[in-house]
């Protein structure tokens, strides 16, 4: 356990990794594990209370079974490969989201699965016999993941815009709210005090030449620099290497003569940092414990066939390099500077330019509370003629000419010792960690410490400008003369393993051997330490910096399940704080709460641009995969259901099926139009069959949910129509969920392009059913697969066209009065569930005209009785899963399929945030092979609320 505390001393970032999909890994903590290292993620345990779940081990094994002690890991810049080292120095890469299906050599064949299930795909072993000692030349002392060749949309500072006009409109709707108004204020739909927009970058720092596949580098202590690339096609790895003692006279800049006494020299590196520069470069800083000596390289890579691959498979993505033509990747290296540290050299990082095309790299050297900033400079030569003749002689060659060497640009001081310095998202922040625990953000730009000293903020790019900071983790201080007296009997007091949230919102830590031998991690949000008050004001600033956060963390496609805790920290603050203001008036204290969470959501609208009275019935399709419109979704369905705010609940998590459902539909009929436009029903084959039969059964759950949906909402109106009068009605317009959907535009529309897709469905399996009857093609898994169809359709318990018919009635009369109507405000209270006093009478036009339609519908009685309660809507959903628990969480759907809308029992996976269950693989009928390639695929490793699935374990 001692080669450990080696690890420590570089940084605390060599243990742990987080990654943007929201897994953690670390190797554990304490001295008697029984696993070498473990998976945690945040999983919503109630809709109301968030957790790190139960640590699950991802042991990492040598040939003989044997499990090596782990220095290493970090997550890809993709968050999909996790790349992890053993003190033996042997090197593993597992890709995570991957089920193994054969083992054949050399070409395993892997399916979809969730994330928290991995595959290792390569391994470099050095030593496998581990009953050996620790070689201490073959350790990774520094290790980084490259960049990936994509253009990448990062949003800009959010910018204060009129913030006289804005104090106004929000104090007069708190007003309201405080004086107890019944009216329905619409604070969360006034304008913005902040602007937002994006930018787009060109693919920044040193990537793999082909956008979809990975690579990292790697620096043993010996000074072997390994470059790990996956090739042409598939997810194996392959490696190339070079030594940084192993410079030629030749490859030395002319300028440097005195560093050829270098090459061949034995290297022993105890520190080192990895980066890139955007000049598609790679620096390497390394110490050499045994030469006393900082030195620092720039490497470039030559990527050989693949630069050539990558232009081609543009246009061919199967585009295959002929063997003969390979040309393997190959590194260059350049010593560029070297020299003698000062004492007590604590470590080396390197912050590698960021997206902005003028950014340099900084490599820092830090000794103890002081950081040397360097930056690499191009310098004129200076070297006289005679020794350039002199060099010539010897055999150097070269011109006088420009050469790069890295130049000390700031000093940095900070008051506290420092372990280490890490690059924070998109290399645009530097994030301290201090041997004291304390953990601070600095801007890579200013070097400044991030957060803004105005009030209100020019610009909201962290939330630390809104007045928040990182809580302190470390155990407070000894005085020197305890301390003293202890160094000897615990070396290991107050190490701590820590990491950063990629969203800069919370982080995690735990002490290393500590003496509760406890093995979990600790999770702490940022907490505000300035700026801690309620007025209207300060929460719409506050709104404003969570919008523009959840925004960065859908342009980023990194998951906000900690930015979500942290909202939530800050709602039961308000409410906490507001309660002690106003104990006498809770009312007007949930009215205000209630009207921050709606100005949270908005705002987050607004950040991503997302306008929800932008769309028509022809942009239906983009629609149904907008990612932005499921975060959205998804962020209200959580904060809803948090606050007990069932309709605003029920209302995102509804549109989110329904967007679901109807790619289900309109996949399995592309499918289907597919395969018959091939072949005649008369040359249908067993296979056929079998395939489309499997296509028709995955849907059906769908269909039945679909069905009973508009069964719900047929009693919901019946109930509006009937006891519209009626005090004792449990229903009005303050709680329905029908006339906020209908009077909606995205509701709508995707609820009328469901119902239309489904008859369209069914008119297609109605022909399709005949022609193969009478080509005598109707084998089994058709026939049975049409037959449970038709089955579900025809026993609907209301006429489908006469529900449509209302649906397009209705859409008609609400597209007019919009119209006229301040269209974006009243559709944001719309899905919130909220019907505001510019549309109740069209509300109760709506219900009059059902009144009418319903006379004509012969189902009643059975429509007014059939059971919808599996759907979980409505007043009374909320409380009847309460004892259905899995692994300690509720489960949202009673033993139902989020996706499918199927019951289940076993394999069963869940969602991290919304707590729903599905099944691992599809429930395959009738022996299909497994690449038959469904709908559900789509949905393999997220939810249909766009957080990760888990695999239970």
């Amino acid at each position: 356990m001692e080669v450990i505390n080696k690890y420590l001393g570089q940084g605390t970032t060599p243990l742990i990794s987080w990654s943007k999909i929201g897994f953690i890994v670390y190797v554990p903590p304490t001295r008697t594990a029984q696993h070498n290292l473990l998976l945690t993620f945040l999983e919503n345990v109630d809709g109301k209370t968030w957790r790190l779940a139960k640590p699950q081990p991802i042991d990492i094994k040598c040939d003989n079974k044997y499990l090596p002690e782990i220095s290493l890991v970090s997550w890809s810049t993709l968050s999909t490969d996790l790349a992890v080292s053993d003190v033996y120095g042997n090197f593993y890469i597992l890709l995570a989201g991957v089920g193994l299906l054969e083992s054949k050599d050399p070409s395993p064949s892997y399916e979809l699965t969730s994330y928290n299930h991995m595959e290792m795909i390569y391994r470099d072993v050095i030593n496998q016999d581990m009953s050996s000692p620790v070689n201490p030349e073959a350790s990774i002392v520094a290790f980084k993941w490259l960049n990936i060749e994509k253009p990448q949309i990062l949003n800009k500072p959010a910018a204060l815009v009129a913030p006289q006009d804005h104090q106004l409109a929000s104090s007069s709707s708190a007003a309201a709210a405080a004086a107890g108004s019944s009216a329905t204020t619409n604070n969360s739909t006034s304008s913005s005090m902040y602007a937002y927009g994006v930018n787009q970058y060109a693919p920044h720092g040193l990537s793999h030449p082909i956008a979809t596949k990975q690579a990292c580098v790697a620096l043993r202590r010996s000074g072997a620099f390994m470059l790990y690339y996956q090739g042409e096609h598939k997810v194996e790895y392959h490696k190339t290497m070079v030594n940084l003692n192993g410079l030629q006279p030749l490859q030395l800049q002319l300028q440097l003569l005195p560093l050829m006494l270098h090459a061949h020299i034995p290297m022993m590196i105890d520190k080192a940092a990895i980066g890139f520069t955007n000049d598609k470069e790679i620096i390497i800083s390394a110490w050499d414990s045994l030469t006393n000596t900082i030195f620092t390289y720039l490497v470039t890579i030559d990527w050989g066939f693949l630069t050539e691959s990558a232009k081609r498979q543009k246009t061919d993505p199967h585009f295959h390099t002929p063997k003969e033509s390979q040309k393997p990747p190959t590194m260059h290296l350049k010593l560029i500077h070297q020299m003698t540290p000062e004492q007590g050299l604590t470590s080396i990082d390197i912050i590698s330019a960021n997206p902005e095309k003028s950014s340099q790299a900084s490599i820092l050297w830090t000794y103890g509370t002081t950081v040397y900033r360097y930056q690499i400079t191009d310098t004129a030569n200076l070297i006289h003629e005679a020794f350039v003749e002199l060099g010539r002689r010897q055999g150097v060659t070269g011109e006088l000419r420009s050469v790069k060497t890295i130049d000390l640009v700031d000093k940095i001081t900070r008051l506290d010792p420092i372990q280490s310095i890490a690059s924070g998202p998109s290399d645009m922040y530097a994030v301290i960690y201090y041997r004291n625990g304390k953990i601070e953000i600095l801007d890579a730009v200013e070097w400044e410490p991030v957060g803004s000293k105005e009030y209100p903020p020019t610009t909201i790019s962290t939330m630390f400008d809104l007045g928040y900071g990182f809580p302190s983790v470390g155990k407070e201080e000894q005085d020197h003369t305890t301390k003293n007296q202890n160094q000897n009997q615990n070396q290991n007091q107050n190490q701590l393993m820590m990491a950063v949230s990629p969203n800069l919102t919370s982080i995690v830590y735990t002490e290393i051997y500590g003496a509760d031998e406890n093995s979990h991690l600790i999770l702490k949000t940022a907490e505000k330490v300035r700026n801690v008050g309620v007025s209207p004001k300060e929460l719409l600033i506050t709104s404003a910096g969570f919008a523009y956060r959840h925004a960065y963390a859908c342009y980023s496609n990194t998951c906000s399940d900690d930015l979500v805790l942290l909202i939530e920290a800050e709602i039961d603050r308000v409410k906490q704080t507001l309660s002690k203001q106003m104990p006498d008036k809770q009312e007007n204290v949930n009215l205000i709460v209630k009207k921050f969470i709606e100005t949270i959501i908005s705002e987050s609208h607004r950040s991503i641009n997302f306008q929800l009275d932008a769309f028509s019935k022809e942009s239906v399709d983009k629609l149904l995969s907008n990612p932005p419109l499921q975060k959205l979704l998804s962020l209200q369905h959580i904060l809803g259901e948090a606050q007990g705010n069932t309709v605003m609940s029920d209302i995102a998590w509804l549109i989110l099926n329904l967007r679901s459902t109807n790619f289900g539909i309109m996949f399995t009929l592309s499918s289907i139009y597919r395969q018959i436009s091939k072949k005649k029903p008369s040359e249908d084959t067993m296979q056929d069959s079998i395939t489309r039969g499997e296509c028709i059964l995955s849907l059906i759950g769908n269909i039945k949910w679909l069905i009973d949906l508009m069964a719900y909402f047929n009693q919901e109106l019946m109930q509006l129509t009937y006891f519209k009068n009626d005090s004792r009605s449990e229903l009005d317009l303050s709680n329905s969920i029908v006339l906020p959907v209908i009077l909606s535009k995205v509701p709508r529309l995707f609820l009328m392009y469901a119902i239309s897709s489904m008859g369209k469905t069914h008119e297609i399996l109605k022909k399709l059913h005949k022609d193969l009857a009478e080509s005598n093609k109707l084998f089994k898994p058709m026939k049975e697969s049409l037959n449970r169809y038709f089955t579900i359709f025809n026993n609907a318990p209301l006429t489908l066209n006469l529900f449509e018919n209302y649906l397009r009635e209705c859409d008609a009369l609400v597209t007019k009065e919009m119209a006229t109507k301040g269209s974006l405000k009243i559709e944001q209270s719309l899905v919130f569930g909220i019907i505001p006093s510019e549309v109740q009478d069209l509300a109760k036009t709506l219900v009059e005209r059902y009144s009418i339609s319903i006379a004509r519908e012969s189902k009643v009685p059975d429509l007014f009785f059939y059971d919808t309660e599996w759907l979980n809507l409505g007043n009374e959903s909320k409380n009847k899963n309460i004892n259905n628990q899995l692994g300690n969480n509720i489960v949202y759907n009673n033993g139902v399929d989020a996706l499918r809308k199927v019951n289940i029992f076993d394999k069963v996976r869940r969602c991290t945030r919304c707590r729903s269950v599905s099944l691992v693989t599809d429930p395959l009928v009738f022996e299909a092979p497994s690449t038959i390639g469904l709908w559900t695929m789509v949905f393999q490793r997220t939810c249909i609320c766009g957080n990760a699935w888990v695999n239970e374990v």
